[in-house]
């Protein structure tokens, strides 16, 4: 009966650290970083024709996480953003090179 408990308990540890392990891989995107020219010209093409898109960010410690809204260019400085939230009126900041990717919302 000892044994039996064991082996269950060695399964279920076992199916838990698997799904673990999964879901840390699944904390980065399969989707690869955008070349610098290509989030230019999408950013480009959102601000001109006044698109909502959906931004993946990258955090200091290289987390990923999104971001949908209205996007905008500063005015001194090229490679800065505001983004504009739709749904929780908060603005982002951003940098071009804390952008992944970019998508139309």
């Amino acid at each position: 009966m000892l044994e039996l408990k064991k082996t269950t308990f060695q399964q279920l540890t076992h199916t838990l650290q698997n799904q673990f392990t999964l879901a840390e891989v699944k904390k980065h995107s399969s989707l690869r970083q955008m070349p610098e020219f290509q989030l230019s010209f999408f950013i480009d093409q959102a601000i001109k024709k006044h698109k909502m898109v959906k931004l993946c960010l990258l955090d200091p410690k290289n987390d990923e996480f999104l971001v949908t809204g209205y996007i905008t260019r500063n005015r001194d400085k090229k490679n800065y953003f505001k983004l504009d939230t739709s749904s929780t009126s908060i603005s982002y900041l951003v940098n071009l090179k804390q952008i992944k990717y970019v998508a139309l919302a």
